[in-house]
């Protein structure tokens, strides 16, 4: 399994939660449309402002194939929310998993 993961500072992660239910209403086709991804979780820091948008896949190669997706499509769809939420994207790094542990 590969993770991408995005961070981004400075995000007013009270409007963020508040608007997050609509923010996944846009972008669950795309993530759906997404070949191999396995889950997509998003970590806020309220004290700091930091979020982790974590999107996990089956291959490497998926896992690239997707950025398009994350670079152009999604900033597309969310923009409006995006300038409520303030902040921006600050890097976007990927790894392999070694380890995972559902219950």
């Amino acid at each position: 399994m590969f993770a991408r993961i995005a961070t981004f500072e400075g995000v007013d992660t009270a409007t963020a939660a508040a608007t997050m239910q609509e923010a996944g209403k846009r972008v669950e086709p795309i993530l759906q449309g997404m070949q191999g991804l396995q889950r997509a979780t998003d970590l806020a820091d309220s004290s700091s402002g930091k979020v982790l948008s974590i999107a996990l896949f089956d291959t490497e190669e998926n896992m690239h194939a997707a950025e398009k997706a994350f670079d152009e499509e999604m900033p597309r769809v969310l923009a409006d929310l995006m300038e409520q939420w303030t902040g921006r994207r600050t890097s976007v790094d990927r790894y392999e998993v070694v380890f995972d542990l559902s219950t």
